[in-house]
């Protein structure tokens, strides 16, 4: 589950930069859809940081440095 989190918080913070630079130039540009970009925007940071936080709860039973061993240990 931890690398379905860590998947999706990519993918949304992937589209919160992509959509918040298109929106920057749309602004620029005063186009008719600042709007909507704004919006998947907004979408993208939002989901972002809830995938953020649902991976950091996943993992926050294992020590600092149990995370690269327990990985290592497993795909032996």
């Amino acid at each position: 589950m931890r690398k379905f989190w860590a998947i999706s918080c990519t993918l949304a913070f992937s589209a919160f930069w992509v959509f918040g630079g298109l929106a920057v130039l749309a602004w620029i540009d005063a186009h008719s859809l600042f709007a909507v970009l704004l919006g998947l925007s907004l979408a993208g940071l939002a989901g972002g940081i809830w995938t953020r936080l649902q991976l950091l709860a996943s993992t926050r039973d294992l020590a600092r440095g149990e995370r690269v061993l327990q990985q290592d240990s497993t795909v032996a």
